[in-house]
């Protein structure tokens, strides 16, 4: 893969960019929280509010990063999480999968592998994408247009 020019590239919406990073920065406000009883009073407001508003924006960005590229060669995942890739050849199925409050793609390949793409998926508040269902019907058209019919050993 790679030497095919991109067909389709799909990206975490806005919306689920910075739903990451509200929880990314909930998450530290709590853990700040707790440091902040066993700091001393002058590093308390530094300690609340640098730490949270750094892990926001970092989870903003990071939801932004990750993506799934589709080429006439196949299917990649990229982004900070580790990468994927399944050409057209390994690829047997796609279905969306309920994970952890959310539906996601999932690839299943001919090794018995799974592979869950980083986007589209579709959840609750922030997490809501309106066009997922356009999408994943995309990434299935896609596949069936570029997959191999012969039978394989």
């Amino acid at each position: 893969m790679g030497d095919g020019y991109t067909l389709v590239s799909f990206r975490p919406t806005w919306r689920q960019a910075i739903g990451r990073g509200l929880w990314a920065g909930v998450v530290c406000a709590l853990i700040a929280l707790a440091v902040a009883f066993a700091a001393p009073a002058k590093l308390r407001p530094a300690i609340l509010v640098a730490p949270p508003l750094v892990a926001a924006v970092a989870g903003v960005v990071a939801g932004r990063r990750s993506a799934t590229e589709v080429d006439e060669y196949g299917i990649r995942r990229t982004g900070p999480a580790l990468p994927g890739v399944a050409s057209w050849r390994r690829v047997v199925n796609i279905r969306p999968e309920r994970r952890r409050h959310r539906t996601v793609v999932a690839v299943y390949l001919d090794s018995g592998e799974t592979l869950r793409l980083p986007a589209p998926y579709d959840g609750l508040w922030l997490a809501r994408d309106p066009f997922f269902e356009r999408r994943l019907f995309m990434l299935v058209h896609l596949w069936e247009t570029h997959r191999d019919w012969s039978v394989h050993s």
